[in-house]
């Protein structure tokens, strides 16, 4: 790995598009942060997150291929490449989505280059003009908020497919 490789926080939104449609943009940034050519942050509370979320009933409904064992299995190996963090003293206030604060505070602690989304409350803290957004551009002068096609264009996205 690089020294200067990418250090990246995964919104769930992008876990879940990812098993969703693993050929997808945000399938390709999984495999990639899978295959180490990007280096995937993770916490305590945002692994939860995801379990939780993959898991989710009505959400499962909507998705049956969220059942597929090798949702489980990418989990765990995203868990296993990642730089990991069980205890982020960091806190971040994030009052328009305060469910969002601890991604926030995973790039603080794991010092991300990048936090992927499709969210627009995260995707706008860059260029934003509230409280929280020039917060965010304090504490993360370096870290970009992109979307998964961003991401892939700034960083060449190693991977083809998911497979």
């Amino acid at each position: 790995m690089p020294p200067n490789a990418h250090r990246v926080v995964l919104d769930t939104n992008i876990i879940v598009r990812a098993f969703i449609n693993p050929n997808s943009s945000a399938g390709r940034v999984l495999l990639d942060c899978e295959e180490r050519h990007a280096i995937p942050l993770l916490s305590a509370e945002v692994l939860r997150e995801y379990r939780t979320i993959v898991k989710h009933p009505v959400i499962v409904a909507r998705y049956p291929q969220l059942e597929r064992p090798e949702v489980g299995i990418s989990l765990e190996r995203l868990l296993y490449v990642s730089d990991f963090y069980r205890n982020i003293k960091v806190r971040f206030e994030f009052e328009r989505d305060p469910k969002d604060a601890p991604l926030i505070e995973l790039a603080i602690a794991g010092r991300a280059t990048h936090l992927i989304s499709v969210d627009n409350d995260l995707l706008t803290l860059p260029k934003g003009r509230d409280d929280a957004a020039k917060r965010f551009r304090q504490r993360l002068p370096d870290t970009s908020i992109v979307t998964p096609e961003q991401f892939l264009h700034i960083h060449g996205g190693q991977s083809a497919v998911y497979k």
